[in-house]
C-alpha cells in the first residue's frame, strides 16, 4: 500500500459513501426496516471493494486505515455531507452504525499479510 493509493481510494471510498449517505438520509430511496440494511449493506460493499483494493496489509495498517477513514469520514460528513442533508443526520443511530459496520469490515476483510505469507510458503514446499 503507497500512500497516493492509500489517498486516491479514500477519496473514492469517501465519495461512494457520501452519495449513498445523501440517498439514504435525503429520503431519496424509501425509508423503514430495509432501507437501513440497504444502507448498511451497501456501505459494507463499497468498504470491501475499496480495502481489498489497498492489497496486502498487517493488521497495524488495517487499523490505521480504519481509524482513518472513520475520522475522515466523521469530518468530511459534518462539513460537505452535512449541507445536504443537515447536521441532523449525526443525531441519527444509522449513521452510527453504519462507522461502525465500516470499521468492522476494513478490519475484517483486509488482505491479509500473514495469511499471504503462508500461502507463499505453501507453495514453496509444494
Amino acid at each position: 500500500m503507497t500512500i497516493g493509493k492509500l489517498f486516491y481510494l479514500s477519496f473514492l471510498q469517501w465519495l461512494l459513501l457520501t452519495i449513498i449517505k445523501i440517498a439514504y438520509f435525503k429520503d431519496f430511496l424509501f425509508t423503514g426496516g430495509i432501507a437501513n440494511v440497504l444502507y448498511w449493506l451497501f456501505t459494507a460493499i463499497v468498504a470491501i471493494a475499496i480495502v481489498r483494493r489497498l492489497g496486502v496489509m498487517n493488521f497495524l495498517e488495517a487499523i490505521f486505515v480504519l481509524i482513518f477513514w472513520f475520522l475522515m469520514d466523521l469530518f468530511l460528513d459534518l462539513v460537505i455531507t452535512a449541507i445536504f442533508t443537515g447536521i441532523s443526520i449525526f443525531r441519527e443511530w444509522q449513521l452510527w452504525f453504519g462507522y461502525l459496520i465500516l470499521v468492522l469490515v476494513v478490519f475484517a476483510f483486509h488482505k491479509k499479510r500473514h495469511i499471504q505469507i503462508r500461502k507463499e510458503h505453501a507453495h514453496l514446499y509444494h
